[in-house]
Parts: structure tokens; C-alpha cells; sequence
């Protein structure tokens, strides 16, 4: 059972309209326990669960937004070298790509990785490495 709660409304959808269902004697297990290891890995600190109906059925899951970005880049990366360039960039062919995208431009930086820029662009200075844009500029390309 889920703590306090004898029943979970579901959102069914279908292709006109939303149907609000119960779902008596639901059950909310980890995703670990639903998904082996092996198959589906979620990244430390990513939160994922599966809701059962009273059969042992899945019926909901659960993703906070990184364990969501996890599955997706699963799906991503089986798919990379399969696809052509110009494909695995298309928004109708690779979804969960374009989804990952999509969520990453809402997320905020994360602060470690704002200091380890910071650190990589003064190294770079102090060994006098040339911008990119410098060379391209000089070269005429």
C-alpha cells in the first residue's frame, strides 16, 4: 500500500479525453526492484519508482527528473550509432534525444561544474592556449 492512501487515482488517456480511474490496493516499489541492474542503471541520487494495482501489475511510474534524463540517455545511447547524423538529431526520429535536450535548457547549472569551467579557462590562459574562435577569425574560415 502507499502510506496513507488505500487508493491512487490514475489519468487514463485516450485519445480524446482524460478518464480518472481508481486504483484500489496499489503498492509503490523501487525501480531497482522492478528493473534489473544490469538492464536499466539509474545514476546515484536519481529517484524512480513503480505503483502495482493489487495483481502485481505496473500501472504508474514514478521518475524525478534525473532518473527520467537516466532512462532517456539509455534509450539515447542504444540508439547513437544506429542512426544516421542528421537523424539522431531529429526531434521525430530520436524523441528521447530531443526530450533530453529539452529538459537539460530548464535545468539549472550545476555549481561543481560552473567552478571546474572556471578552473579549465584559467589553466588555459596560464599555458596561453588560443581560442578556437581566435584561429578561425586569423585563418579567414
Amino acid at each position: 500500500m502507499i502510506p496513507n492512501r488505500p487508493d491512487v487515482i490514475l489519468l487514463l488517456m485516450s485519445k480524446s479525453k482524460i478518464l480518472p480511474t481508481k486504483l484500489a490496493n496499489a503498492r509503490l516499489i523501487p525501480w531497482k526492484k522492478m528493473t534489473p541492474l544490469s538492464t536499466l542503471k539509474l545514476e546515484r541520487g536519481s529517484k524512480a519508482g513503480v505503483v502495482l494495482d493489487k495483481d502485481g501489475v505496473p500501472r504508474l511510474f514514478i521518475f524525478d527528473t534525473f532518473a527520467l534524463l537516466d532512462v532517456l540517455s539509455a534509450i539515447d545511447e542504444a540508439i547513437v550509432d544506429k542512426l544516421p547524423h542528421k537523424d539522431y538529431y531529429s526531434r521525430k526520429s530520436n524523441p528521447a534525444g530531443w526530450l533530453i535536450d529539452e529538459l537539460e535548457t530548464k535545468l539549472p547549472l550545476n555549481p561543481e561544474y560552473i567552478d571546474s569551467l572556471k578552473a579549465a579557462i584559467g589553466e588555459a590562459e596560464k599555458r596561453g592556449w588560443v581560442p578556437f574562435e581566435k584561429i578561425q577569425a586569423e585563418l579567414s574560415l
